[in-house]
């Protein structure tokens, strides 16, 4: 499990993970600006692009 810290609760976070397991976290931010960085070096402690991660919701009973 990849321990990314800010981004563990961005939106914009992907975890890949590679046919050997590893795993690493992609900022999807970077396609649309090239001052962030695809793969960035963690843990990131500040971000300004950061987006908080909608809370995702219980299934219904």
């Amino acid at each position: 499990m990849v321990l990314a810290g800010l981004c563990d609760s961005c939106a914009l976070q992907r975890i890949v993970r590679t046919g050997r397991g590893s795993e690493f976290s992609m900022c999807l931010r970077h396609k649309d600006d090239p001052r962030y960085p695809k793969y960035p070096r963690i843990p990131v402690a500040a971000c300004p692009g950061f987006t908080p991660r909608e809370p995702q919701s219980s299934p219904p009973r």
